[in-house]
């Protein structure tokens, strides 16, 4: 009878071990494992309308040999197509370009002097430009209009008298073309490198004379952030 009893607890823990066993291999088996799904990789979203500022340094190929400092702002919006990048901007920018020139011829009795002052006031640009966007970093080539305004005097006289004087006040156009890299810093502000030459043709003091801007910027983008396609 003992050993009966033995029996029947030994099968008793055979048939619990095994349930148990099933148990969990039920639970293995019970349903389907799936990996993690692939991470989206961030791509940036050019479009939308930006504002900044700008600074650098101006020269002239012509008649002005000087050169000196250059800074304003910058608006514009942009559209992107897959990885191409539509895009219109205008920019207005002061400087401190000035140059001047004197003369004085001594004749016999007489000393005659002449003095003339110029300076560029202001330039500015309106520009449809195309990119190619690497992701975030874009780089851009745009073909436009150009405006500057100059304004100066010249004098003249003999022995110490003043006999003429004249100013000049003009704006004139031209057109401009201009390359450049943009740099996405976060979703909305990106920072840019540019080079802009400009012609103004035969127009008043600026005749015969190109102008070159080469300057460093930095632009905010409204709206939504870049965001992945």
């Amino acid at each position: 009878m003992r050993k009966y009893g033995f029996i029947k607890f030994g099968l008793a823990a055979v048939m619990l071990t095994s349930a148990s066993a099933a148990s969990e291999g039920a639970d293995v088996l019970g349903g389907p494992a799936y990996p993690p799904p692939p991470l989206i990789p961030f791509v940036y979203n050019w479009t939308g309308f930006y504002a900044g500022v700008h600074a650098g340094g101006g020269w002239s190929n012509g008649d002005w040999g000087s050169a000196g400092f250059v800074g304003g702002g910058q608006a514009g919006f942009n559209y992107q197509i897959n990885q191409w990048v539509l895009g219109i901007e205008g920019d207005i920018a002061g400087t401190s370009i000035k140059d001047s020139v004197s003369a004085t011829v001594v004749g016999p009795g007489a000393v005659i002097t002449g003095n003339a002052e110029a300076s560029l006031d202001w330039v500015s640009t309106l520009a449809p430009r195309v990119g190619y966007a690497f992701n975030n970093i874009l780089v851009y080539g745009e073909v436009g209009g150009a405006w500057a305004h100059a304004s100066g005097t010249a004098s003249a006289g003999i022995n110490g008298m003043q006999l003429i004087s004249v100013s000049v006040d003009e704006t004139v156009s031209g057109w401009m073309f201009g390359i450049g890299a943009e740099y996405a810093l976060s979703n909305n502000w990106t920072a840019k490198i540019e080079y802009n030459m400009m012609d103004f043709g035969n127009s008043g003091p600026f005749a015969d004379n190109t102008f070159n801007v080469f300057k460093a910027g930095i632009n905010y983008r409204f709206g939504a952030p870049g965001w992945p396609f």
